[in-house]
């Protein structure tokens, strides 16, 4: 399971203040400006695999975690324990230990509604908000899909959950190109789905995190220079460019021929961005790359 084989990625187990251990991956020296990095719902730190170390090469110190109830984090039973307020909280508890003030942060899916979020909270924390495909913006179909699909009944199976070949097919449908999702890549994100806790952690996220777009208002007081990255062929997030247009200062960009998992199908556009913008160049348009 990755990092495994990458010695530049360096994996430690972090205690939080509510006792939840969280897996921290970390490259870069330490001593270099550091940037968080929050994956989204059903999937872990492997999400992030070129931007780590993208980002390390660029002089950053870079962190990425798994959120409470993925990857070889804790996973809590109960649906309380997947409330957005606690995700946040982690977020701020995890800066804490590791003792980093101020940071950039940025958040793919759920994880840019969890970086948005904690942005408006902790101002002070946040020095740049970088936002991938992100949940927070507009109305997203994936609750009421994964509703649908995983009724609550289905709890009571969750040892059996979910098969490798739902993996694969969501991933295929997380991509703009699906041949581009290989075996390896199914497998990375199938093996932490096969703990029995997960199942019950994914689907409690449906039921007790906050997915309905932040009113225009809550929009308007986001202060930090942010950069909204999307997909042109994205089929879970649409429409974000409206509401990220609310966002004073920010930047919107898009990958052409990049789905809602564009930060890892087409990494070399999404990292020459993210390099840009935490720079603090202007990124007014996308480059001739990224656009096609």
């Amino acid at each position: 399971m990755y990092p495994a084989g990458v010695p530049a990625v360096r994996v430690r187990t972090i205690a939080l203040e509510s006792g939840v251990r969280l897996r921290v991956l970390e490259c870069g020296a330490s001593s270099d400006e550091p940037v968080l990095l929050i994956h989204g719902w059903g999937a872990c730190s492997y999400t992030y695999r070129f931007a780590l170390q993208a980002l390390a090469r660029a002089g950053r110190h870079v962190l990425s975690f798994d959120l409470r109830g993925h990857g070889l984090s804790d996973k809590p039973v109960g649906r309380d324990h997947y409330r957005t307020d606690l995700l946040l909280a982690d977020v701020r508890d995890l800066l804490d230990a590791i003792g980093v003030r101020r940071a950039d942060v940025v958040g793919h899916s759920l994880g840019g509604s969890i970086a948005l979020r904690f942005a408006l909270a902790h101002p002070s924390r946040v020095r740049r908000l970088a936002l991938a495909a992100p949940v927070g913006l507009t109305t997203v179909p994936l609750r009421t899909i994964a509703h649908l699909l995983t009724p609550r009944f289905t709890e009571r199976f969750a040892r059996y959950l979910p098969p490798r070949w739902v993996t694969a097919l969501l991933l295929r449908g997380a991509y703009g190109n699906p041949g581009r999702v290989t075996d390896q890549i199914v497998d990375e994100y199938w093996a932490p789905s096969q703990f029995k806790e997960y199942y019950r952690a994914v689907r409690s996220l449906v039921d007790r995190f906050i997915w309905e777009p932040l009113p225009p208002r809550e929009l308007a007081k986001v202060s930090q220079p942010t950069l909204v990255i999307l997909g042109t062929v994205d089929r879970l997030i649409r429409g974000a460019d409206r509401g990220a247009a609310v966002i004073p200062n920010a930047s919107i960009v898009s990958i052409r021929g990049a789905g809602h998992l564009g930060i890892e199908e087409c990494p070399d556009e999404f990292n020459e961005i993210l390099v840009r913008f935490f720079r603090g160049e202007k990124i007014s348009v996308a480059p001739s790359a990224a656009m096609g």
